[in-house]
């Protein structure tokens, strides 16, 4: 395939998978496996920060926010007022830089009534070092390892991953008393 339709079709996936709730970081390592390094950088950034917005967007609306409280089973509906974010940009870098799904993230920033403009320059910035590093060593990794080698380890990881989210209840954490952490 050509670079030419390579790029567009990999900014769209990862565009479309973002907003969605794919790992941001796992996309970014997709996309420096089958893209050169500057390209797969720019795919990367600029398509988690699309699909970020869009959630984003989503979530501003007031039937997103009735279907965003139906799956979280009413615990945001619980939390009363939304709360508001005064830090505005260092305070959206700052969230980015947590061990938190970025999804999630990105409900909580759109329930806490951050501006877009805050949202969006917050979310670039915060974005930037970890799509570098992972760009870089996905890039590196697929140069010094043989051919063949990822692709079956990244399937590998991916298929062991599936098998223990469906095997957890689909995300949900249990304890073994039973009790539920979400």
């Amino acid at each position: 395939m050509s670079l030419l339709l390579a790029i567009p079709a990999a900014l769209a996936a990862t565009t479309v998978l973002c907003a969605v709730g794919a790992p941001r970081l796992w996309l970014c390592g997709i996309a420096a496996l089958v893209l050169p390094p500057v390209a797969a950088f720019a795919v990367s950034l600029l398509g988690a920060l699309a699909g970020n917005h869009a959630l984003f967007a989503a979530c501003r609306t007031r039937t997103a926010r009735r279907v965003v409280d139906r799956i979280a089973r009413g615990r945001l509906s619980r939390l009363g007022r939304p709360p508001r974010l005064r830090a505005g940009i260092s305070g959206v870098v700052l969230l980015r830089q947590a061990p938190c799904p970025g999804a999630v993230t990105t409900i909580l920033l759109a329930r806490a009534s951050v501006s877009t403009r805050d949202f969006l320059i917050g979310s670039l910035v915060g974005f930037l070092p970890s799509t570098l590093l992972t760009v870089l060593l996905a890039g590196t990794a697929s140069t010094v390892l043989p051919e063949g080698v990822l692709a079956w380890t990244s399937a590998a990881v991916a298929l062991v991953a599936a098998i223990v989210w469906l095997v957890q209840g689909r995300g949900e954490t249990r304890f073994r008393s039973g009790a539920r952490l979400w």
